[in-house]
């Protein structure tokens, strides 16, 4: 299937709608084949950086060459530009159009883009100011309705930066003795828009001594051509040290300087959609226009200003002047209390104490909780005595019918931001919390896995099994970190950014679709190797084939949920004989080469025995707590 966007307009708005590749990819796959669509975009010159590294469109067309799409049959054309040149080019086509058309010599909108077009300068006035100022929908809601697109809350404005953007805002850092440990505030309060949007200088310059002030924050102030003179005096006339990022910024810099800060402060212009699109926390100062159509994807606050002239689209506007600059140091206050919290999940660990006490014993100053969950009284009654002790810790009895439903159990009842999981029969090093949380320091950054450690020896045939397959995670794991790519988490110790996360399906390994959600959404998967988890491994063979079987089924329906296409699955038998090099080069003596055939061997039978469960048994992975007895 072909479906070709037009979209061209303003850049925010180009980037704000970016969500709709994603959207369309699922929701015109062809589930039977496993075929998802292909993505044609039309936008402006301008704009076409901004898809330089999104992964839902296939192709990028710059308005002026439209006509090379000629030869490309369209199934689908979504067109959400009202002009008439944009609306004839949409109808020319043999294919249904969904957004605005051209009919009977004059623009109209499809069925569901009727609510928009009422709204806008196409829309009959005044009728169309009075809808617009009523509306409570949010522009990706309203977007959506268009485009028939269910549970719109999954889909966010996509911009992954490029490894040289990346590198570029290093570089920034460094230059100007930054680090990502410091509070870095971008400041971006100007507006060239035809409403005035912009905070004045005098505002700006006193919300900077206060930011500076309260937090010791290292400021950053952004701006466009036309704000060259404004960002030049409030740099004069700021009594606080300012870092000028300059006003001729482009789409390769821009958005590489807005990733370099904890929060962005910005008037609802074209640095709001790059901030949210990047997951940086945002605050947005609202004044003309309107703030029901923002949506902050829960990443930040939106400030009005105390005005009745709020929402007026009036080009002599002052409502900007009622902003309150105290609301935005408080949703600062708040934003910097990251909340951490360590979930152990457990089914009868008689040795719980071990993963308890590591816990317990983190060398860290953040502030953090520890949560067991546990279907079964034996192992919770272990958990009340050091919950009676420690305020730190708290205890959920979970339904008892597996691990994915027990996480959902616990997600539906925790509030907190960044959430550790582990297991009850393993232990944390130290430093693993701070490790972890550092990395969280990153906003691009939405989960982080830990590294496993083998208790066992590598002088045993088990034991060195287990330290050649951690070690290959490990190598794969850091050297994907290192260049940006994806990355499978251990779920022995990962974590993730928790308000993106709200339940799971139960036919998948946690582990695997929780940094795959948080990937196909834009964040960035960390890990830190320093983090580490020690696990004791199967050392009898029935209980390892056993184990592997079901790790190998609990990735197996992962493309049910998640675009494999752009995001290629990692735990696959084409992966794992390309580790087989290395297998060969691991061992150090030839009873270590002896055990690697024998790995290779029944890592080939685990994989044979899966493909047999799964296409003449069909027997499916299934979710629920199963004992390896071996490895407690």
């Amino acid at each position: 299937m072909n479906i070709l966007i037009i979209k061209i307009g303003a850049l925010g708005d180009v980037l704000r709608t970016s969500f709709i590749a994603q959207a369309l990819k699922e929701k015109y796959l062809n589930r039977k084949e496993r075929k998802f669509p292909d993505i044609y975009w039309i936008t402006s010159k301008n704009a076409a950086p901004l898809f330089a590294n999104n992964p839902y469109v296939t192709k990028t067309i710059i308005s002026e060459n439209r006509n090379s799409l000629r030869k490309i049959n369209f199934d689908l054309i979504i067109n959400l530009e009202e002009d008439e040149d944009n609306c004839r080019f949409a109808a020319s086509f043999n294919a249904k159009v969904v957004g605005f058309n051209y009919c009977n010599e004059k623009i109209v909108p499809t069925p569901t883009a009727k609510e928009w077009f009422d709204m806008s300068i196409l829309g009959k006035k005044p009728e169309n100011d009075i809808l617009k100022k009523k509306n409570k929908k949010t522009h990706r809601q309203i977007i959506s309705e268009i485009l028939e697109v269910k549970d719109y809350q999954r889909y966010e404005p996509f911009l992954r930066l490029t490894q040289r953007q990346r590198d570029f805002a290093e570089n920034f850092l460094r230059r100007h003795n930054l680090s990502r440990k410091d509070l870095i505030i971008g400041i971006n309060t100007g507006s060239a828009d035809r409403w005035p949007k912009q905070l004045s200088v005098k505002k700006t310059v006193e919300l900077i001594n206060k930011l500076y002030r309260q937090f010791n924050a290292k400021i950053l102030l952004f701006g466009g051509p036309e704000e060259i003179v404004r960002n030049a005096e409030i740099q004069k006339l700021s009594k606080s040290p300012v870092i000028d990022t300059g006003c001729g910024n482009n789409l390769f810099e821009f958005p590489a300087m807005i990733s370099i800060c904890n929060t962005l402060i910005t008037s609802d212009t074209f640095g709001l959609h790059v901030a949210l699109a990047l997951k940086r926390k945002t605050i947005c100062l609202i004044g003309p226009t309107s703030s029901s159509e923002i949506d902050m994807y829960g990443l930040g606050e939106k400030i009005i200003a105390d005005s009745p002239c709020v929402c007026c689209y009036k080009r002599d506007c002052k409502s900007m002047e009622k902003i309150d600059l105290n609301k935005i140091v408080d949703v600062i206050k708040k934003s910097i209390n990251t909340k951490i919290s360590i979930l152990i999940t457990a089914f009868k660990e008689p040795n719980i104490s071990k993963a308890i006490e590591s816990c317990l014993n983190q060398k860290t100053n953040a502030d953090y909780e520890i949560i067991i969950s546990a279907p079964d009284d034996e192992t919770l009654e272990i958990v009340k005595k050091y919950a009676q002790s420690d305020k730190k810790i708290k205890w959920i009895k979970d339904p008892g019918k597996g691990k994915a439903y027990a996480l959902n159990f616990v997600f539906s009842q925790v509030n907190t931001d960044i959430l550790i999981l582990t297991d009850g029969d393993v232990f944390i090093n130290e430093n693993a919390v701070e490790e972890i949380s550092n990395l969280f320091m990153n906003p691009e950054i939405g989960c982080v896995s830990g590294r496993p450690v083998p208790m066992e020896r590598k002088n045993k045939k088990y034991g060195y099994w287990a330290h050649f397959l951690f070690d290959s995670a490990h190598r794969l794991r850091d050297n994907s970190y290192q260049s940006g790519n994806f990355i499978e988490c251990s779920g022995y110790l990962f974590a993730f950014r928790k308000q993106k996360i709200n339940q799971i399906p139960v036919d998948v390994a946690e582990d695997t679709i929780i940094p795959y959600l948080l990937w196909q959404k834009g964040y960035r998967i960390g890990y830190a190797a320093d983090a580490k988890v020690f696990v004791k491994n199967a050392n009898r063979l029935n209980d390892w084939i056993k184990q592997k079987i079901r790790t190998h089924k609990s990735h197996m329906k992962i493309s049910k949920y998640v675009d494999t296409e752009t995001t290629p699955q990692v735990k696959t038998f084409k992966n794992e004989l390309k580790g087989i090099f290395w297998l060969f080069h691991y061992p150090e003596t030839l009873k270590e080469l002896f055990w690697s055939s024998q790995l290779a061997l029944f890592r080939f039978y685990t994989w044979f025995r899966y493909y047999i469960d799964l296409i003449i048994l069909h027997k499916y992975y299934q979710d629920g707590w199963e004992r390896i007895e071996s490895t407690k």
